[in-house]
């Protein structure tokens, strides 16, 4: 059970654990619902164990090449510590110790008050020099960051052109482009690691119980994709043809309102909050019908209960098709095990676009500013281009656990094999026409909240109308509030042009 951490206990508690100290990482992984399993660094440490005779000739064979380094050592922290991303964050840091013995990590596990404790330990001086973050901390501290385009440009195995980019994640670009610049470029603090995309997913059996034709690459959302979920709707035995949810979760919805002609989140000059323009409404307002009019989604209050022990439908076998998250395989798989069959699906077209369009962002890796004071930001460097490489991106792949952040992982075959069927779809799905958040904004996570405001008319407890008015009145709010800041910071790095 994790404990709520004063200041005074965190600031004077945060020791971190190298590899082979005793404890157990407190934190579920983000997106988990798993336990946590003990200790990550204690099992890096029996890896490193187990590889060791494997590993012992490459490691000498480095050793006779150069003179040995003197060790150095920085704290990394990251809330990958529990199920198939805890298993991916034990194997990098038993192999990294056997690539680099010359650099030695010091874990911490992220704990859940992260973002105060986290903006604490930046005042305090104390921040740790790597961490595994979200667009939103960059946004909020990022004078806090270590800018490292020059040490990247010497980098004897650093390409950019191997990643999965995306702007204003870990580097500055300000690109309103669209799509998205994808080569790398911009001011970098940092490096991808877990990436994510909208997906679609259909439960093969249920589509076969039903008789509903097979997924096809042009369907629509109120054509087909509507007409197979009412046709697998079958509410009195608990099977719904989609599940739709508002609040934090943009992989259900915001897609369908770029399909009706939504654009971005944020205008361009950072001070309203654009999602419902365009054509944006229309698209939420469809995706509001699918539980109040077409009633083929379950009112979201009653998803959870439902889904029973499984914690949500698609995995407990009741729902035809659904607009989730691509990526991250690794949950679902346990959950589904062979109860039934089950695959990618293409996503739907919009209505007036007549284009697919998904949502995709990168959690990264990044430089704080204590790196700096330690001496240690090309150490660090190296750690996060092994992080990003092809040894760490191929493990992945093969636990999925996230989205692989390089092209060679998200195409190989360990990450396209079944289950689920048809993972061919994912490559299509991050190639494909893209939207990521605007994470430069200084205060993305307080603009958040008008999500939570929309998902009123989900609910049913607000209409449509009132739902997107006060949901945009608020974000404008924020908007406004730190707009001076936000045009400091363009003016300092300029825009991609």
């Amino acid at each position: 059970m994790v404990r709520n951490l004063t200041r005074r206990r965190f600031l004077t508690a945060t020791s971190a654990l190298g590899i082979g100290a005793a404890g157990a990482a407190a934190l579920a992984a983000c997106g988990e619902s798993e336990a946590v399993e003990p200790s990550v660094t204690q099992a890096a440490q029996q890896e490193v164990t187990q590889a060791a005779p494997v590993a012992a000739e490459k490691v000498a064979t480095q050793a006779m090449a150069a003179p040995q380094a003197e060790t150095v050592e920085f704290e990394f922290i990251s809330d990958h510590v529990s199920g198939v991303r805890g298993k991916s964050t034990t194997w990098a840091l038993a192999n990294f110790a056997q690539a680099r013995p010359d650099i030695r990590i010091k874990f911490t596990p992220q704990e859940d008050l992260f973002f105060e404790t986290f903006a604490i330990r930046i005042a305090a001086g104390s921040a740790p020099a790597a961490a595994l973050l979200s667009w939103n901390f960059f946004g909020a501290h990022q004078d806090s960051f270590v800018q490292i385009n020059d040490v990247l440009d010497r980098h004897p195995t650093f390409n950019g052109d191997d990643l999965i980019f995306e702007p204003d994640s870990y580097t500055i670009n300000y690109d309103l482009d669209h799509p998205f610049v994808d080569s790398f470029q911009g001011h970098a603090f940092g490096l991808p690691y877990q990436g994510n995309v909208s997906g679609h997913y259909y439960n093969i059996d249920l589509y076969d119980q039903y008789g509903v034709p097979e997924p096809s690459a042009d369907w629509t959302y109120s054509n087909e994709w509507l007409e197979a979920a009412k046709q697998s709707t079958d509410a009195d035995n608990g099977n719904w043809g989609t599940r739709i949810s508002g609040g934090g979760d943009i992989h259900f919805w915001t897609p369908i309102g770029w399909g009706f002609g939504g654009k971005q989140y944020i205008s361009p000059d950072g001070t309203h909050t654009s999602q419902f323009d365009d054509g944006g409404d229309q698209g939420f307002k469809f995706g509001v019908d699918l539980i109040h009019k077409h009633q083929v989604s379950p009112p979201t209050e009653a998803q959870r209960e439902l889904a029973g022990e499984f914690g949500d439908l698609f995995t407990a076998g009741k729902v035809g098709a659904e607009l989730r998250r691509g990526d991250a395989k690794g949950f679902l798989i346990g959950g589904i095990s062979d109860r039934f069959r089950w695959s990618l699906a293409p996503q739907p077209k919009g209505d007036v676009t007549g284009t697919v369009a998904v949502h995709r962002t990168n959690q990264g890796h990044y430089v704080i500013d204590s790196a700096a004071r330690q001496g240690v930001v090309e150490p660090v460097v190296d750690f996060l281009v092994w992080m990003a490489g092809p040894e760490m991106q191929a493990r992945a792949a093969t636990d999925r656990g996230f989205l692989p952040c390089r092209w060679d992982a998200l195409e190989s075959p360990e990450n396209l094999a079944a289950p689920p069927e048809r993972q061919d779809l994912l490559v299509s799905f991050v190639r494909g026409d893209f939207r990521t958040w605007q994470g430069y904004h200084p205060n993305q996570i307080e603009w958040l909240a008008w999500r939570g405001i929309a998902h009123t008319a989900m609910t049913g407890d607000a209409s449509v109308e009132e739902a997107i008015e006060k949901a945009v009145t608020e974000g404008d709010r924020i908007l406004a509030q730190d707009i001076d800041l936000l045009n400091e910071r363009i003016e300092r790095w300029g825009r991609t042009a």
